[in-house]
């Protein structure tokens, strides 16, 4: 099948329609979009997509993945992403001995030290930037879950927040007094008296508040403040958890509101949160 423009389209939405349909989120077809549009617009127009080998996406991956020595993770997402589109558009499975993927090593989260976050919060006039700021460092919601926060599932007086994470699954988590306060700031001031739909908006009342809003808002942030260059909005979602955990939280909790599946990807955590001056068993004289 050749590589022409009106395939490429044909492609694309039958790799959103499938994503759709599985339930994925527009970020997770936008990954895909970006992986599948720079393949198929790396071969000339003549080229039979459909017939290329094994071999062939591998020459590919090396000249712009390898040589350039990007990360195992946009790797292993390209690798991801043409398999997809493979199976999908093809009805082909690329066998995986010939397409491995790269071996990721398991590195701690970063943090944010508690008082970059208070300067960081203080200093912030702006009353929509102050929740998004608490509701990742105090509540441990991830990016798109702070953009798609609906009215109706905040429970002040249960202190609790009902939240729609990854796979569509619903969970609750922590919502402390400090957030409770500026959210009702917030919604006095933007004179919000709607009792459903999204609380921050898009560019509509019925959109939700697009992710890369806050990504590039906290991009800014992380620049004035001169912070880690690895440091990314996620990581208010780590500081969260690890703190949570040094002062003295159950884990199982935790795994509770995070919307871990797996208890193994809440433990990480312990690895931050233990302070080794005060660890049991030792003695240092």
């Amino acid at each position: 099948m050749k590589n022409t423009e009106k395939n490429k389209q044909k492609w694309v939405k039958q790799i959103e329609d499938t994503l759709k349909i599985g339930g994925r989120s527009k970020r997770t077809f936008d990954n895909y979009k970006s992986h599948l549009k720079r393949f198929v617009n790396y071969y000339d127009e003549e080229v039979e997509i459909d017939k290329l080998t094994e071999s062939d996406i591998l020459d590919y991956l090396k000249v712009n993945f390898i040589n350039k020595s990007l990360s195992g993770e946009t790797y292993n997402m390209a690798i991801k992403s043409i398999s997809l589109f493979y199976s999908v558009c093809f009805d082909k499975v690329l066998r995986k001995n010939l397409l491995p993927s790269h071996k990721l090593r398991k590195r701690l989260p970063n943090i944010i030290t508690k008082d970059n976050f208070i300067k960081i919060f203080n200093n912030e006039n702006n009353i929509k930037h102050k929740c998004w700021l608490l509701l990742a460092f105090c509540s441990g919601l991830r990016v798109e879950e702070v953009a798609k926060i609906k009215i109706e599932n905040i429970i002040s007086e249960e202190h609790k927040l009902k939240v729609l994470g990854k796979g569509n699954k619903e969970r609750y988590t922590i919502l402390p007094d400090i957030t409770i306060k500026f959210l009702r700031i917030y919604y006095k001031k933007k004179q919000i008296n709607k009792k459903h739909g999204y609380l921050f908006n898009g560019n509509t009342n019925h959109d939700s508040l697009n992710c890369k809003t806050i990504i590039n808002y906290f991009s800014k942030i992380k620049k004035d403040y001169k912070l880690n260059n690895n440091l990314t909005f996620h990581c208010l979602r780590h500081s969260f958890a690890t703190y949570y955990l040094m002062n003295g939280g159950n884990i199982l909790t935790l795994q509770s509101m995070l919307g871990h599946k797996s208890i193994n990807s809440t433990i990480i955590y312990l690895h931050l949160s233990q302070n080794f001056n005060k660890l049991e068993g030792i003695k240092y004289v």
